[in-house]
């Protein structure tokens, strides 16, 4: 008896680890929305005051790039963390979750082979388009040498 009781404990625990892991991961994807949209309008805000106001442009300058790189670690910050979550949670057998992909993107691994893909089949495009330039070029060749010939031979006679 006491040990389907600590089996349910360990059940009723889990599922409320695994329910806290579900909600920051949905809080987190709105603090990316939120980071993204800043990245948008707080640059807005700073040229927007570089304009209006007559003072030194260099110090909106200086305050817009160092927004850009807080911003850009608050943004990798939360990334970070929810990768580590989402770790810790396919170590506890949260496998079958399909909405808790990663925030930026799950499969990296995927989008990296088919960038290959792309730039060997760009690679092979040049290839063929050089080839077809060259053709065309020993054809105009060729035609120039004719046309040369034809007319030493109109003026030899």
């Amino acid at each position: 008896m006491d040990n389907i009781t600590d089996k349910e404990k360990y059940d009723n625990l889990l599922e409320s680890l695994l329910e806290y892991q579900r909600k920051l991961h949905r809080e987190n994807r709105k603090r990316i929305k939120v980071g993204l949209q800043c990245l948008f309008w707080v640059p807005l805000l700073f040229m927007f005051l570089m304009f209006l106001t007559s003072g030194e442009k260099v110090i909106f300058l200086i305050l817009w790039i160092v927004s850009l790189f807080i911003i850009a670690c608050y943004l990798i910050c939360v990334e970070y963390i929810d990768f580590q979550v989402q770790e810790r949670m396919r170590e506890y057998g949260d496998n079958d979750s399909d909405e808790n992909d990663n925030l930026i993107g799950s499969d990296i691994e995927a989008l990296e082979e088919s960038i290959d893909e792309l730039l060997d089949q760009i690679g092979q495009k040049r290839t063929e388009n050089i080839q077809r330039i060259m053709e065309k070029i020993e054809q105009q060749k060729e035609n120039l040498h004719q046309s040369d010939v034809k007319q030493k031979g109109d003026g030899n006679e």
